[in-house]
């Protein structure tokens, strides 16, 4: 009797409770539970190749089914199955009288779901704070609105002296590193209407008050990728911005990184310069797939 309730205790342990030893797998939400194996198979083969046709076929106007096998290095065989699989979803077209494959509407309805839910702030997060750990120094990404940049995101440096704007605070977009980056970037019938009078505003005395000026350091940014606020709105203040443009490659904001002139000497702008026109090709990337 002794024996037969041990046998039964042992069995309800088992069936209630894991070993101590055991690990405990901890199941995210919103995915499957893993054999802590990597998943491999058929279908998600398929799914990596299906993708792969897509991005060739997404990188020209149309291709023939042995150019697009070759590009992707896969049989042709292969290709035209996952290709007419493709083409049942709408995900891509097929021209019988020139016997090309391209892009199909379907692709532009799933990407175009991206445009509706993109914010650049919270896209832009990481890359800010990524930015602001490497230099030191404030970080900014900021909005155009008239004639006016407004800041929308910043990581401060942790230096007891420091650059700061608070979070909406705006700027004269013709006296300010952001200002100015966006609108090197813009086409000149953009930048004129934005721009407004000839006569600009003076905050200090190495503001641009003429828009000849003006439009002398623009294509001086344009040339190396990044402007440079040299005490233009602020004394003692030096600024360094890059802008992020948008799929129609027209700027949309600007990335800065801001600090004292005393920390931002001539022989450290060229590395600012290059590491804030980095940030914002990257951001841009994210943004906006270019």
């Amino acid at each position: 009797m002794a024996g037969g309730l041990r046998a039964a205790c042992h069995f309800f342990a088992n069936e209630d409770a894991k070993p101590m030893n055991e690990a405990v797998t901890i199941r995210r939400r919103g995915r499957p539970s893993s054999t802590g194996a990597t998943e491999s198979g058929g279908e998600v083969q398929s799914l990596d190749r299906a993708i792969t046709l897509m991005e060739v076929l997404a990188a020209t106007d149309g291709m023939t089914l042995s150019d697009v096998a070759r590009r992707a290095e896969l049989p042709t065989s292969t290709v035209h199955r996952l290709l007419t699989t493709l083409e049942r979803r709408g995900l891509v077209g097929h021209d019988p009288a020139t016997g090309h494959w391209m892009v199909g509407l379907g692709m532009f309805r799933i990407g175009s779901a991206y445009l509706r839910i993109r914010r650049l702030p919270e896209i832009a997060r990481t890359q800010i704070r990524e930015l602001s750990y490497a230099v030191n120094e404030t970080v900014n990404l900021s909005l155009i609105d008239g004639a006016e940049l407004i800041c929308v995101a910043q990581v401060e440096s942790h230096a007891a002296v420091r650059a700061f704007f608070r979070i909406g605070g705006r700027m004269p977009i013709h006296a300010s590193g952001g200002g100015k980056a966006i609108l090197a970037a813009m086409q000149p019938e953009a930048r004129r209407a934005w721009l407004g009078s000839d006569q600009l505003e003076r905050y200090t005395e190495h503001t641009h008050v003429s828009r000849r000026a003006l439009q002398s350091d623009l294509a001086s940014i344009d040339a190396r990728g990044y402007s440079i606020d040299d005490e233009e709105h602020t004394p003692g203040m030096r600024c360094v911005a890059a802008a992020v443009l948008d799929e129609w490659k027209e700027p949309i904001g600007a990335l800065s990184i801001s600090a004292p002139t005393v920390r931002m000497p001539p022989e450290r702008i060229a590395d600012l310069g290059a590491r804030v026109r980095e940030a914002a090709r990257r951001l841009t990337t994210r943004y906006s797939g270019l």
